[in-house]
């Protein structure tokens, strides 16, 4: 299902997640949506941080921080981030830093590699979903171990489903990445096993008839280092649209500035 998958073309995808860390009252969580096109080279994302920046917004509040020249973590419209991979290019629009820009330009566009990374932005999931790294987003459920168990039909934007449940072993993953990217799985799989106690995750797939992952869910919890409290979280992933032309266009060249412009 992983490889199947991962070899469309294109597609669109969501995902969401929630978490509930010690000490704060409320969950704060994270969404968005894209589309990814490999023959244009193209991808798309929108991500919804508006929870988690009300909750730092609060924190920073708590820490005494100065309120002079920091964005308004209450205005949700401001954390709604909008990014368009084209090649080696990336655009990006984050309105809480509007003020930043250029009067009239509302993108910021930058090089996906060296000039990115300088900027302070790592890109290199965005380029998973057009590259050849982009089955490692689904590549983990190689991993999957013990009996699967068949939870039954479902239906996901319209399409007929079949609900599976099952356990992801990390410490297989581990084996089955290439010999270059193995240290950095190790590292993940310790760190997982400090956190978890275990390497196993349980994982709840859906797969229509043609074998193509359709949604991903995990739930976990997460002890802190040093305290007996814990950490909750929950992900989903979906994918849906295999194969449409989902029109992936950079924005208008007048809206959009040199990240080089920004002023601060």
């Amino acid at each position: 299902a992983a490889s199947t998958s991962a070899d469309v073309s294109s597609g669109r995808f969501g995902f969401a997640l929630e978490a509930t860390l010690p000490g704060p009252t409320e969950a704060f969580a994270f969404s968005g949506t894209g589309a990814f096109d490999t023959e244009s080279n193209r991808s798309e994302f929108t991500f919804d941080f508006s929870s988690f920046a009300k909750l730092l917004g609060g924190l920073l509040t708590g820490l005494g921080a100065p309120e002079d020249g920091a964005p308004d973590f209450n205005d949700p419209s401001a954390w709604q981030i909008e990014a368009i991979q084209d090649g080696e290019t990336m655009y990006m629009r984050f309105p809480a830093l509007d003020s930043e820009l250029p009067e009239g330009k509302s993108w910021v566009r930058m090089d996906a590699g060296a000039e990115a990374q300088a900027q302070g932005f790592d890109l290199s999931q965005f380029q998973q979903f057009t590259g050849d790294d982009r089955s490692k987003m689904l590549d983990f459920l190689r991993a999957a171990s013990g009996e699967v168990e068949t939870v039954g039909p479902d239906e996901l934007h319209g399409v007929t489903t079949t609900h599976y449940r099952a356990t992801v072993d990390l410490a297989e993953y581990e084996k089955l990445v290439p010999a270059s990217e193995r240290e950095e799985a190790g590292t993940m799989v310790d760190e997982m096993l400090e956190q978890l106690g275990s390497t196993e995750l349980p994982v709840d797939v859906w797969l229509d008839e043609q074998g193509l992952v359709r949604q991903l869910e995990m739930s976990f919890s997460a002890a802190q280092p040093g305290t007996p409290e814990s950490a909750e979280a929950s992900v989903i992933f979906e994918l849906y649209d295999y194969g449409a032309d989902v029109g992936i266009v950079p924005p208008p060249a007048a809206d959009v500035a040199d990240a080089s412009a920004l002023t601060g």
